[in-house]
């Protein structure tokens, strides 16, 4: 009954043991590959802004959402903007994104911010991460952007459809553009296999 005792103690122990050494393992397995994403422009980096708000003022107002900001020992700040998505790549949209944060971060701060950025991709379903580096638009160049979005959304100017149909259909205004009388024109074309760069 003694041994019986003994053998179901020593059991447990072994099992608690292999949990708390698994554990670990899992925890610093986590951290290594947390940093191995890590650009060397970023290492020595502190991070500085996580998931804020910042907001340009002037003519065309510019509020942006950043999700992190590192600044690196030489001062300047360095904008990453997190993905998760199967492609693993940037996209156009993401150095747009990151170029408003970059305006929007040195007009409320005063702060030098990187004329590159970084991407972080994570695909669906995997723990490793992919950096990819983007260099960005001029103020000048966001500026512009925005300024066109204002007159588009006024009726000052018209809108070019995009040149990937997957991007349209994606669109908040596809059911806009699809009972319009270019809808009809659009779709002859994709069916052709042209795309459709400007409506004017």
């Amino acid at each position: 009954m003694a041994s019986n005792a003994f053998i179901l103690l020593v059991l447990v122990v072994v099992v608690v043991v292999t949990f708390v050494v698994r554990q670990r393992h899992a925890r610093s397995t986590g951290q290594e590959l947390g940093l191995a994403w890590l650009p060397r422009e970023l290492r020595g980096a502190e991070l500085v802004y996580a998931e804020q708000t910042f907001c340009a003022g002037g003519d065309i107002t510019i509020i942006a959402k950043l999700d992190r900001g590192y600044r690196n020992p030489s001062g300047v700040i360095i904008l990453v903007e997190l993905k998760t998505r199967s492609a693993n790549r940037p996209y156009f949209s993401d150095v747009i994104w990151l170029s408003a944060q970059r305006l929007a971060v040195q007009a409320q701060t005063g702060e030098h911010v990187a004329a590159f950025g970084y991407v972080l991709v994570q695909r669906p379903g995997r723990m490793f991460k992919s950096a990819h580096r983007v260099d960005l638009m001029s103020a000048e160049e966001v500026g512009a952007l925005a300024r066109r979005r204002e007159h588009i959304l006024n009726g000052h100017l018209v809108p070019r459809y995009s040149c990937s149909k997957g991007l349209c259909g994606g669109c908040a205004f596809m059911q806009a553009c699809e009972v319009s009388t270019w809808s009809s024109q659009v779709d002859a074309l994709w069916r052709r296999g042209a795309w459709w760069h400007s409506l004017s």
